[in-house]
C-alpha cells in the first residue's frame, strides 16, 4: 500500500514539476509525521506543526492516555509547494478504554526558505 501511495505521489508531483528534493523532503515528513501518531507520541507530533499547538499540563496528560491504534492513508493531493492528506485516526483513551476514529485532513505547505515542509491545519482533536 505504501508503496502504491509513493509511486503514485511521485507520478503525481512529477506532472506539477516538483523537484525530486521537495518529493524526497515530502515523503520524509510525512513518514516521521505518521510515526509519531502510530507511537502515540502526540507532543513530539506537534513539533511538524508551522505553528506548533501549546499544550496546558492538562492537555499534555490527556494526550498521554491517547493511544493510536491505526493510521490509514485514506488519499493525497500535492503541488509544488502545497499537499492535502486525507487519514483516518483510530484511537483510544486509556481511562475508558473505547477505540474512536476520526478522520484527520493534514494541510502541509512547503517553506522554500527552510526546505522543508509544514502542517498549517489544526492538531487532531481527539475526544
Amino acid at each position: 500500500m505504501r508503496t502504491l501511495l509513493v509511486i503514485s505521489l511521485a507520478l503525481l508531483l512529477g506532472a506539477c514539476s516538483t523537484t525530486p528534493s521537495e518529493l524526497d523532503a515530502l515523503d520524509k515528513v510525512l513518514r516521521a509525521y505518521e510515526h509519531s501518531m502510530r507511537w502515540s507520541r502526540l507532543e513530539l507530533a506537534g513539533q511538524y506543526y508551522k505553528e506548533p499547538p501549546v499544550f496546558s499540563e492538562r492537555d499534555k496528560q490527556r494526550l498521554k492516555d491517547i493511544k493510536i491504534t491505526s493510521y490509514r492513508v485514506l488519499d493525497l493531493t500535492a503541488s509544488k509547494t502545497e499537499a492535502v492528506q486525507r487519514v483516518e485516526l483510530r484511537y483510544f483513551n486509556t481511562n475508558n478504554v473505547v477505540e474512536k476514529e476520526l478522520i484527520d485532513i493534514q494541510k502541509w505547505a512547503y517553506d522554500k526558505e527552510a526546505e522543508h515542509w509544514q502542517l498549517t491545519s489544526e492538531f487532531p482533536e481527539f475526544q
